[in-house]
């Protein structure tokens, strides 16, 4: 019974991964950075993320191993981590190679452990998931607890101290051989010709773009609502939380409801808690509304995988799913920040948050057009 390691590695490391990601944004703001130079910030992670993960899947493919590039990476991630909350004065220089390089490298590991937890144990991995989710769950608001209590100092030893501990699992546990393949030239222009699959890269970055300002036109609101880090924390905490449900019920929800049904679905729901984003004016409410993270996220990510797997031949599967996350994932986290920071400055945040919501009717809009492209498809197949 070896499972209990890697239980643990995923709870540590995504605790981890809350001390960062949940105080990123407020550390920034306390420091004295405005919307639009922190949006400048915040794009430097998205670089970063797309470089790093395909740096390292084909690194892993090259040497078909996971288990020394996740230690290096979450290496990665610590020191920049430790150097972005070490200096506490305005250095856009040393902070942009500090956030860049911490919050790419959180994206990194995401991937590499979703890789290898499918491998390790596909059979449990929702389970496995979950225990990354309760180790959001925990961490967040712990971390806003501490750096309203004690300052960022206490972040810097906390993380050392939980990041020791990934250490010492990831030497107990097993490596796996990484069966992925890497995303080669010669697949990118077969993919690209691929009609189905470019409509979907296509609304994936889309929806992506709505939920990636959750992460921080929200947390921005809250902060200029003079909400503490703590509440900050609270809302990462709850919406990790409520995505657990759909890791564990995703098999019995996909007999039911066809997975366009539940994309369409999932990206109105954003334009809903976006909107009410907007309305609400108390950090409570804003937390109240995060729950429904239950409908957006967890159904975009599902649907993803499934509908891509659709569109693309076999031998094609794992350089689809490379590049799609690249460019979606990636993609938002660039375009977002530098979006809604000139947004936010001009016209407000609670404007800006109206605007999101009502963007969500574009990518249902493409939605509806590759329905309709996939009926042509499948009318020449048969």
């Amino acid at each position: 019974m070896r499972k209990w390691k890697y239980y643990c590695l995923n709870f540590l490391s995504f605790f981890a991964i809350s001390i960062v990601n949940t105080q990123m944004i407020p550390f920034l703001s306390a420091v004295g950075y405005d919307v639009v130079m922190r949006g400048y910030l915040l794009a430097g992670n998205a670089l970063i993320a797309i470089f790093g993960q395909f740096l390292f899947g084909y690194i892993c493919d090259k040497y078909k191993r996971i288990k020394p590039f996740f230690a290096l990476a979450y290496a990665l991630f610590l020191i920049s981590g430790i150097l972005m909350f070490w200096q506490n004065r305005q250095l856009f220089w040393y902070h942009m190679c500090s956030v860049a390089l911490s919050g790419g490298m959180v994206k990194v590991i995401m991937g590499l452990n979703e890789t290898w937890m499918l491998e390790a144990d596909g059979e449990h991995y929702g389970i496995l998931r979950c225990f990354g989710a309760l180790g959001l769950t925990i961490g967040s608001p712990i971390a806003g607890w501490l750096s309203d209590t004690f300052g960022y100092l206490s972040l810097i030893l906390t993380l050392s101290g939980v990041s020791a501990l990934v250490f010492f699992f990831v030497c107990l546990v097993h490596d796996v051989k990484k069966s992925g393949g890497t995303i080669h030239v010669a697949s990118l222009k077969q993919l690209m010709k691929n009609i189905p699959y470019v409509l979907l890269v296509v609304i994936y970055l889309l929806v992506y773009m709505i939920g990636t300002a959750d992460q921080y036109v929200v947390v921005d609101k809250m902060l200029d609502l003079g909400e503490p880090h703590a509440m900050v924390g609270i809302k990462w905490a709850l919406q990790s939380f409520m995505e657990v449900p759909l890791f564990l019920l995703s098999g019995k929800l996909l007999q039911k409801y066809k997975p366009s049904v539940l994309l369409i679905f999932g990206t109105l729901m954003y334009g809903v808690k976006f909107f009410l984003y907007a309305f609400v004016q108390s950090g409570i409410w804003i937390i109240a509304i995060a729950s429904l993270q239950l409908v957006t996220l967890p159904i975009i990510m599902l649907t993803s995988k499934i509908l891509i797997k659709e569109v693309t031949p076999k031998g094609l599967f794992s350089s689809a799913q490379m590049f799609a996350m690249a460019i979606f994932i990636g993609g938002s986290g660039l375009i977002t920040p530098l979006i809604t920071s000139f947004l936010c400055d001009r016209y407000g945040y609670d404007m800006t948050l109206y605007l999101v919501a009502l963007f969500s009717i574009v990518p249902v809009a493409v939605i509806l057009i590759y329905l309709q492209v996939m009926k042509s498809v499948r009318r020449e197949g048969i």
